[in-house]
């Protein structure tokens, strides 16, 4: 399962979600859970600042007017630091005998320490000796114990400074200094609260796993029809088989990449399926050639042993029999010719040479079959240095004179002509015969194709001479292509690529050049 790719899409796609899921709710959580518990110190600081002002002002009418009067005599910087010390040790004494500071709740807050349990909110006050003045809650008091550091009362009532918090068990409590030494304390219950995150959480998992499912749902029909083309890919190959070239893969309904593979793939299966064919007629016309002359001879050899006969007719037939062992010899080089290319292992013999003696030479071997046909040939043939093969060249030039001379009309015309273009040498070969029909050009080249199939068969030809001809010329650099119209001829150009000039020519040329070296 976990090699299937609409599986393993799905794994990666589930993996994928759950972690973008799993971080999105996480910092969801801890991001709204830190700004309600900011929100609720913030709220619980505001809070017992203002129960801190619940405290009523002291009378210290009585304290003012017993206390050291300023002495309007002047004096020195001793002796007022001594007065400024023994008034702050009066006044302590005055403020430390003053009975504890009277304290009720703001009315904005009553209502909050209303009920009595152990999950309210509660207030306790302490007085400068750590006792309890007042509480809001019974039931907690006994376990609160005095926040922070006591105070030193030989010195001044500290400052109500800024509130501080502390935790303590379910419990967040806030305490700020009071006036003349007290410590007020408010406290409230984070149970709501944590109660308040518990179902946060629950809803962003919840949320989180609809998503995932939601997300798995699609996903799966996503990665489904992702894959649909390529089970249908599958299915046709599948399908395809020697005696079946023919299906191909709908690419109708594939609008992604792979309708570019299925293309691909259908240009592929239409060239295998046209090779293949090429390759079953190939067979059969190899077949039906090499059958005509074994027929021949097995006919012949029967009817030569079916009963006594002279000497002459035993040589014609012996004659006719080397005729047609020699048409299927030439048959079987032929098919090796072209096998060997097809494998890659065509062996050339490549040497220096004159293209034109090699034309000559053709032209030499042709023309008594030219002088019966009534053909005359003209030539114009320039010097042209190759390095190839000469009896395969010589092989191609013989097949393209022949064609000419079959092909062409009675008292017809072959011009032969021979120049060089650039780097290459340029061979052309023009009849005045009946030229090729239009339909059958793209197709002169193919194996055992005949224009003609009746006056081919007569005159010996097995439709692998052209065939030959671009092998050959191929396998040298070059290229064959011809024009024709019909009733006008037909003219084969071969293009062949020129040999360089020998190192030793151009050392030899260069110290011609130059007799005084050495």
């Amino acid at each position: 399962m976990l090699r299937s790719i609409q599986w393993t899409l799905q794994l990666w796609h589930a993996g994928l979600l759950a972690v973008v899921l799993v971080g999105f709710g996480a910092a969801s959580y801890f991001g709204i859970s830190r700004a309600r518990w900011e929100q609720l110190d913030s709220e619980l600081l505001r809070s017992v600042q203002v129960l801190a002002g619940g405290f009523r002002p002291p009378n210290l009418t009585e304290t003012a007017a017993s206390g050291p009067s300023a002495s309007t005599h002047p004096s020195s910087a001793a002796s007022t630091k001594a007065t400024l010390d023994a008034t702050r040790g009066q006044l302590l004494e005055r403020l430390q005998g003053l009975p504890p500071p009277e304290f009720e709740v703001p009315a904005t807050l009553a209502h909050r320490f209303a009920v009595d349990d152990s999950g309210s909110d509660y207030y306790m006050i302490w007085d400068r000796d750590g006792r309890v003045l007042a509480t809001s809650n019974d039931c907690v008091a006994a376990g609160v114990s005095y926040p922070g550091a006591r105070p030193d009362l030989s010195a001044p009532p500290f400052p109500p400074g800024p509130p501080q918090i502390r935790k303590r068990g379910e419990f967040r409590e806030a305490y700020v200094n009071g006036p003349r030494w007290t410590r007020v304390l408010l406290g409230i219950s984070t149970r709501p609260t944590q109660t308040e995150l518990r179902h946060l959480a629950l809803l962003l998992t919840a949320i989180g796993t609809g998503v995932l499912a939601i997300g798995l749902v699609g996903g799966w029909l996503v990665s489904r029809r992702a894959v649909k083309p390529i089970q249908a890919i599958t299915t046709v190959a599948q399908e395809i088989s020697a005696s079946n070239l023919s299906r191909r893969i709908p690419t109708g309904e594939i609008q992604s990449e792979l309708g570019s593979l299925a293309l691909v793939l259908n240009e592929m299966f239409a060239r295998l399926d046209a090779a293949f064919q090429q390759q079953v007629r190939f067979t059969a016309d190899a077949s039906h050639e090499l059958r005509t002359p074994l027929s021949v001879i097995h006919t012949h050899v029967q009817l030569a042993l079916s009963r006594e006969r002279s000497a002459d007719e035993y040589q014609k037939t012996i004659e006719t029999c080397q005729r047609a062992s020699s048409r299927m010899k030439d048959l079987v080089d032929s098919l090796l010719l072209l096998a060997g290319a097809d494998a890659g292992r065509l062996t050339l013999n490549r040497q220096h040479a004159d293209l034109r003696e090699a034309v000559e030479n053709s032209i030499a071997m042709v023309a008594p079959l030219a002088e019966a046909k009534g053909v005359t040939i003209e030539t114009n043939l320039q010097p042209a240095g190759l390095n190839a093969d000469v009896s395969r060249i010589t092989q191609v030039i013989t097949n393209l004179l022949t064609n000419a001379i079959r092909y062409n009309r009675k008292e017809g015309q072959v011009h032969v002509s021979l120049d060089t273009d650039g780097s290459d040498a340029v061979l052309t070969i023009a009849d005045t015969g009946l030229g090729i029909p239009i339909e059958s050009q793209p197709h002169i080249f193919e194996r055992f194709y005949r224009v003609d199939k009746a006056r081919s068969r007569e005159e010996g030809g097995c439709g692998l001479g052209l065939a030959i001809c671009r092998t050959v010329v191929e396998a040298h650099g070059g290229t064959i292509t011809f024009r024709s119209e019909p009733g006008q001829g037909t003219v084969f150009e071969v293009r062949l690529p020129l040999a360089e000039k020998p190192n030793a020519e151009i050392r030899m040329t260069s110290h011609n050049r130059n007799p005084n070296a050495e």
